[in-house]
């Protein structure tokens, strides 16, 4: 069991290397993420090795090496904050006007980035000889969009206040939430009608009414005299969003998007920004990156044997992944009168895939509608999936999204 001083030493190995890779990312001229996420990498790497947790004798002295384990529970947690978190700031940062103003953009981008992935996710399974059922999941694995990358990047450039990252943020959300009801179609997980009813039930409940008394909450501060009022409570709402949308079958990081969305509409909101960016980007973020490289690594090494099997396959499957994000939001945004170049840049910020892949998967495995050697060989896919696309991201934003000017 991992003690308090153990989980002290892994956090302060993962917040010293996420900053030294990032620094040396930046300095090369490319996203800090990158680098906080080869950390992760280097840090799973090394829990790996043959001294964790063991005792080392040196020149007379003996000293227990503590377990290093990146994707613990404990750590798990931290990671998951990091990821709400950073949705959390994002909403923030986001300008409800602009959300609004590009809705059309967001539901071709979100409608374009389901059925293009998803038909050619399909057709790619069926030409690889797996069946109808392992198919059609294999489709639903490259609908899911996992922004987090995304928008740390976005924010990196200082690029996440322009109609791309306005449309890649709602394009996002929507996403995510068809991604849902299309699971709980195919596997069954609960009744369609009653997956739609909550979806709409949480909608109503935290978004209509919430712009109602947002103000209102936030306005308890004044009569607390107590410092960091406004952040405790603010906070709290975030963490409360967040709850609420995973209860509601919605992915708690749309909840956390949400409740800074609201938040960031109130002019109260300026006493909690730097405050939030602090306990965000100083501690909470930078561990869910080092936490998404670590995942990868291990997950590999873990599971070598099938990820070598389907090499050819794997390969394939991550290009249309990648091609048929860009070509199917891309389309959707250029129909709804978005330049070229908006198009490709938000077909690239709708790339990155992670939980919802990795839930859409271990769903379709726990309900036996895959299983045997196809249901190992899905799984290896998906992480390599989440690999490549998390890896790649980054990189083509920081290509496409310079000199791009930002809205005042």
């Amino acid at each position: 069991m991992i003690t308090v001083y153990d989980l002290a030493l892994l956090l302060a190995l993962a917040l010293i290397c996420a900053r030294i890779f990032g620094y040396i990312f930046t300095k090369l001229k490319l996203p800090s993420v990158i680098g906080e996420i080869l950390a992760g990498v280097f840090l799973g790497g090394l829990s790996l090795t043959i001294f964790n947790g063991q005792s080392i004798s040196l020149f007379g002295f003996s000293w227990s090496v503590p377990e290093l384990s990146y994707i613990s529970l404990e750590f798990d947690f931290l990671a998951e904050i990091g990821i709400l978190l950073l949705m959390f700031i994002s909403g923030l940062s986001t300008s409800l006007s602009q959300l609004k103003s590009m809705g059309k953009t967001s539901t071709m981008v979100a409608l374009g980035g389901v059925i293009v992935p998803l038909g050619l996710g399909f057709s790619t399974g069926i030409l690889f000889g797996f069946g109808h059922q392992e198919s059609l999941i294999i489709g639903l694995m490259l609908v899911a969009t996992s922004v987090g990358v995304t928008v740390r990047t976005l924010m990196d450039i200082h690029k996440l206040d322009t109609n791309a990252g306005a449309a890649i943020l709602g394009g996002a959300v929507i996403d995510d939430v068809l991604g849902i009801v299309l699971l709980a179609f195919v596997v069954g997980t609960d009744p369609f009608l009653y997956i739609v009813l909550k979806i709409v039930l949480f909608f109503i409940l935290f978004v209509y009414l919430g712009l109602k008394i947002i103000d209102k909450i936030l306005g308890l501060g004044e009569y607390i005299h107590l410092p960091k009022a406004f952040l405790s409570i603010s906070l709290s709402l975030f963490l409360l969003f967040s709850f609420f949308a995973d209860r509601f079958g919605i992915s708690g990081i749309i909840g956390a998007f949400i409740a800074g969305l609201l938040i960031g509409q109130s002019i109260k909101s300026r006493k909690i920004v730097d405050d939030v960016q602090t306990l965000g980007y100083g501690f909470f973020v930078p561990l869910f990156f080092i936490w998404i490289g670590a995942k990868l690594i291990i997950g590999i090494v873990d599971d070598f044997a099938s990820f070598s099997s389907i090499a050819f396959f794997a390969f394939i499957i991550i290009l249309v992944a990648i091609a048929g994000k860009i070509i199917g939001c891309g389309i959707g945004a250029r129909l709804s009168g978005s330049s070229f170049k908006e198009s490709v840049q938000i077909g690239i910020g709708m790339i990155p895939r992670m939980e919802l892949a990795l839930i859409i998967i271990s769903t379709a495995i726990s309900k036996k509608i895959i299983v045997g050697v196809a249901a190992n060989q899905l799984l290896a896919i998906s992480v390599l999936i989440t690999v490549c696309t998390t890896l790649i991201t980054p990189v083509l934003i920081n290509i496409t999204f310079k000199e791009v000017p930002v809205k005042s």
